[in-house]
């Protein structure tokens, strides 16, 4: 089962498709444009499932969401930092939304059963840490997760790869792979994607 949070459109879903991954996908997206693209992607898909709007977090409740003029792309509950907007002006935002927040482990076992495998992707914008923390009962079923993480700060209040990189460390997941991601437009590399694997999924000796 794959967990896509912060699903946009279904991106990340349709390039699982592309390289013949036929198992069950669950998306959360909260912007309501992108939300409603989702859907429509998913509609012909009967293993990927879209969850309703919401975000997700560290506890219960509603919150407002900054809508990024990038095609909702970079949308976050976060302020976006200075660094953001001047390495990517078209993300700036151009509005706010309301939307209701859970936690993972909330909705966790409405969709994973016993014998399932789970890969958590999270592109939540600097807002990773509190999706983890309302995951505090599930992660311990949870044998994989793809997580994008920043150099440097682009959010208010975000955390940077090396507090990732230690906290995944600490809950048993060792480093698997590596991309890079967003750069800014001198070179520099700014965001990149991790994916961490249990480590007693992982041949250490390689």
């Amino acid at each position: 089962v794959v967990f896509d949070i912060g699903a946009n459109e279904g991106e990340f879903a349709l390039s699982l498709r592309e390289h013949d991954y036929k198992g069950k996908i669950v998306s959360f997206e909260p912007i309501k444009a992108a939300h409603k693209r989702l859907f429509i992607n998913a509609s012909s898909d009967s293993s990927w499932t879209v969850h309703s709007r919401v975000a997700l977090g560290s506890e219960i409740g509603t919150t407002k969401i900054n809508v990024a003029g990038n095609n909702a792309l970079s949308s976050s509950i976060l302020e976006m930092g200075s660094a953001h907007k001047e390495s990517s002006p078209e993300s700036i935002y151009v509005g706010k939304e309301d939307v209701p927040i859970i936690t993972i482990d909330s909705i966790f076992e409405r969709y994973v059963g016993n014998n399932d495998i789970v890969l958590l992707k999270m592109d939540v914008q600097g807002y990773e840490d509190f999706v983890l923390i309302g995951a505090k009962s599930s992660i311990k079923k949870i044998a994989a997760i793809k997580i994008e993480l920043s150099l440097t700060s682009l959010y208010e209040g975000d955390k940077l790869y090396d507090f990732y990189f230690s906290k995944l460390e600490s809950l048993g997941y060792v480093i698997f792979d590596l991309e890079p991601g967003h750069r800014h437009h001198n070179g520099r590399l700014l965001q990149f994607d991790a994916t961490h694997v249990k480590k007693l999924l992982v041949d250490t000796r390689c």
